[in-house]
């Protein structure tokens, strides 16, 4: 089996976890308000300022309003399985022993930043559908 595909199974396998421990944190909204804190202090403590960090900010900071939302009730158009799918991205990020820990520079944050990409292009729609709402509320 070659490294790149034994590194894809292992990726999937915990991010299955990811998933499922996703699944009883959307309905304990303490729980999802912690996680959502623990992705605030994790997007803040990354101390480099190139252009992967600011996507990764900006494309959490958005999964994050739309979970915030989605937990108040004021947007609750998102998919139950996406709103799962991003909690699963969020724990992913701030777990510190993923696939590629992130203790190893650049690669520990590509690896998140690859697991963020794939949600955003997976769930574009939903995406898009809140940044149109959140637009349209902004300007009222």
């Amino acid at each position: 089996m070659s490294k790149e595909k034994d590194l894809n199974e292992r990726e999937e396998r915990f991010f299955g976890k990811m998933k499922a421990k996703a699944g009883k944190i959307v309905n304990d909204r303490v729980k999802l308000k912690e996680l959502l804190a623990d992705t605030q202090k994790k997007m803040e403590a990354s101390s480099s300022d190139d252009s992967l960090k600011a996507k990764i900010v900006e494309f959490l900071s958005l999964i994050m309003r739309m979970i915030s939302s989605y937990l108040k009730g004021v947007y609750t158009e998102t998919p139950w399985q996406t709103i799962i799918m991003f909690v699963a991205g969020l724990i992913y990020f701030v777990t510190p022993i993923d696939a590629i820990p992130d203790f190893i520079p650049v690669a520990g944050l590509i690896d998140d930043a690859t697991v963020l990409v794939w949600l955003g292009k997976s769930f574009r729609s939903d995406v898009d559908r809140f940044k149109k709402w959140e637009e349209s509320n902004d300007s009222e």
